[in-house]
């Protein structure tokens, strides 16, 4: 079943909520309140023994004792990291079933819905060779095919110091079918975030505000010109203000993939030290989810003329 509007979300949202969720959320609070005292207790050894070697090795002057003492208080921290993510995925897989009845016939995974060939082929990326997803979301909005990926992009350099993560993208990429087919690829991009990844011409557009925050390039400049329309640069723009994220996109195959940065962890149902029968992580989460949709009616992607 599609449904079609937010309003059809946010009414099924509520009612399956109150009638199959909530009646859960005690037997599974008290399972989140027994892996709590686990996590405190494994955590708290931990740090202790950490704290011992590290004070006990700086009174005795042994560097290795100190910094095995740091190393343990460090995991200390990622003894609960640990078993918070595992708490939180299990919650996931209990309720999201339940909660994407609510719209409609939108699925979650844990799995890659965008495939990474995909993305490479965007070029809204310079380059990455890595990628880490977390909840990923499949379905039908007006009529369009959607996918969105909660996504980190990133690479390994080798240095003196050995080999370090360079992170390329953390946020939300979507991927929607738009139902027309593009001749060529045109790419828009952040300037600030574009050093020599140049592939085609640059389009030169008639808004100067938005030329002068994004670059755009295409192998097909009379499309470029047809798909960026004076109203789609002006609503794109105020994406970022609207919703607290920096966007980037591609119109390539019959698609337009959306590229949203944000450093939040979305998404989120469940945290150890939260009951689960507080509503704000449901209602955040439903926020989250929402302003996608919003995001997408915002760009208009079903009018007629140009997008």
């Amino acid at each position: 079943m599609e449904f079609k509007s937010i309003k059809d979300f946010k009414d099924n949202f509520a009612k399956i909520y109150h009638e199959k969720v909530a009646p859960q959320l005690k037997y599974i609070d008290n399972e989140r309140i027994v892996i709590q005292k686990k996590a405190k207790l494994y955590s708290t050894i931990s740090f202790s023994t950490g704290a011992v070697a590290a004070v006990t090795g700086f009174f005795l002057q042994t560097e290795l004792a100190i910094w095995i003492g740091v190393g343990v208080c460090v995991l200390a921290f990622i003894i609960y990291s640990i078993m918070q993510k595992n708490f939180e995925n299990k919650l996931k897989t209990q309720l999201m079933p339940l909660f994407m009845q609510a719209f409609g016939n939108f699925k979650w995974s844990t799995n890659e819905v965008i495939p990474t060939f995909e993305i490479k082929d965007s070029a809204i990326f310079e380059r990455f060779s890595n990628r880490d997803v977390d909840d990923n979301f499949t379905g039908i909005y007006r009529g369009m095919p959607i996918e969105i990926s909660e996504t980190e992009l990133y690479y390994y350099v080798s240095t003196r110091n050995g080999r370090q993560r360079r992170d390329v993208f953390k946020g939300v990429l979507i991927s929607i079918g738009v139902g027309k087919n593009f001749t060529g690829h045109t790419i828009v991009r952040l300037r600030e975030f574009l050093f020599n990844n140049r592939i085609y011409d640059e389009v030169k557009l008639e808004d100067p505000e938005f030329s002068k925050k994004y670059f755009v390039d295409s192998d097909d400049q009379i499309e470029a010109r047809y798909l960026l329309t004076t109203a789609f640069m002006e609503r794109f723009k105020n994406i970022s203000t609207a919703f607290g994220a920096c966007a980037e996109c591609s119109f390539k195959n019959g698609k337009i993939l959306i590229a949203l940065t944000t450093h939040k962890d979305l998404f989120q149902l469940g945290r150890l030290n939260t009951p689960v029968t507080d509503t704000a992580p449901y209602m955040q989460f439903l926020k989250e989810i929402i302003s996608i949709f919003e995001m997408i009616d915002h760009l208009k992607l079903l009018e007629k003329t140009g997008l």
